[in-house]
C-alpha cells in the first residue's frame, strides 16, 4: 500500500488527514514542520506528501520544490494544503510544480478524490524507474555501470537546516529514554543524600584579632596639696567684744606664758 507523508503544524489536522487516511489503508506518517518533513523523506520514501503552505519557517513551497528537484524522488507526488480562510499564492503553486491543491479542514471525500489517483500515478512511476534501472538489455549494460559511476565524482552538500533538522528528529526520538535515565539518577541521590549521615557544622573560625590599643586617659593638672593644720577658737568678749585666739589641735609641749587682761586679771 502507499505511503503518505503528512505536513502540518496543526496537531487537529495532522489527526484528521492520519484517520481518514488510515482507514483507506494508507500507511501515513505525520511531522510537524518542514525541516522534519526533509528529513524523513529519506527513510519514509512516502508516494504522496501534504504539505502545509502556512507555517512557522519552510513551508509547503520549499518541501514541493525539494521534491520536485531531488532525482531520488521524482515520482513523488506532492499536494499543497491551507485552510479555508487562508491565503493561497496560485502562481507560486504553480512554480513549484505542484500536483493538486486541498483546502482544509480535511472532508474525507475530497481528500481521497485527491490523494487515490496520484498514489496510484506515483506508484507506476516507481515501477517504472525500477525497470528502467535494471538494464533488462542484458549483462553488457550492467557492467557499464561501474564506468559511469567512476565517471561522475560524487560531490556531498551539507545543508545546515537539514543537519539541525535530523538532530531535532534525533533528540525527539531519545527525549523519553533521557527522561527516565535523569528520573532515575535524581531520584537515587535524593535517597542517597536522605540515608546519609548528618553532618556537623563547621567549628567557628578563631581569629587572633590584634587588641586595639587603649587610649590613655590625660588627668586634669592639680596644684600641690599644702597640709592645713586646724586650729580650735577660744572664745571670750571684752565689752561685749568677741575674742578668739586659735589653738594648735594638740597641746604643745612647751609652756605657753599666761595672758592678762586689760583688768590684770589672768586669763583662764
Amino acid at each position: 500500500m502507499s505511503r503518505i507523508l503528512l505536513v502540518d503544524d496543526s496537531p487537529h489536522a495532522q489527526r484528521m488527514g492520519e484517520r481518514i487516511l488510515s482507514e483507506e489503508g494508507y500507511e501515513v506518517v505525520t511531522v510537524s514542520n518542514a525541516d522534519s518533513a526533509l528529513i524523513r523523506l529519506e527513510d519514509v520514501d512516502p508516494d504522496v506528501v501534504l504539505a502545509d503552505t502556512v507555517m512557522p519557517g519552510r513551508t509547503g513551497f520549499d518541501i514541493c520544490q525539494y521534491v520536485k528537484m531531488s532525482p531520488r524522488h521524482r515520482h513523488v507526488r506532492v499536494i499543497l494544503t491551507a485552510g479555508v480562510l487562508e491565503p493561497l499564492d496560485e502562481e507560486q503553486t504553480r512554480r513549484v510544480e505542484a500536483d493538486a491543491i486541498l483546502r482544509k479542514p480535511f472532508e474525507a471525500s475530497a481528500l481521497l478524490a485527491a490523494v487515490k489517483p496520484l498514489a496510484e500515478a506515483a506508484a507506476a512511476a516507481r515501477s517504472g524507474a525500477g525497470v528502467q534501472a535494471g538494464h533488462p538489455e542484458g549483462v553488457g549494460a550492467r557492467e557499464s555501470e561501474p564506468r559511469t559511476a567512476a565517471a561522475v565524482p560524487f560531490v556531498a552538500v551539507v545543508d545546515a537546516e537539514q543537519v539541525r533538522a535530523a538532530v531535532t528528529v534525533a533528540l525527539d526520538a531519545a527525549m523519553e529514554a533521557m527522561v527516565d535515565e535523569i528520573a532515575r539518577r535524581v531520584v537515587a541521590a535524593l535517597n542517597t543524600t536522605k540515608n546519609a549521615a548528618p553532618v556537623p557544622p563547621p567549628a567557628p573560625a578563631i581569629v587572633d584579632a590584634p587588641m586595639p590599643a587603649t587610649p590613655v586617659q590625660a588627668f586634669p593638672r592639680t596644684d600641690a596639696i599644702r597640709r592645713v593644720t586646724p586650729m580650735r577658737i577660744r572664745s571670750g568678749s571684752i565689752l561685749g567684744l568677741s575674742l578668739n585666739r586659735p589653738e594648735p589641735d594638740e597641746p604643745s609641749s612647751s609652756p605657753q606664758p599666761p595672758t592678762h587682761s586689760r583688768s590684770g586679771e589672768p586669763n583662764p
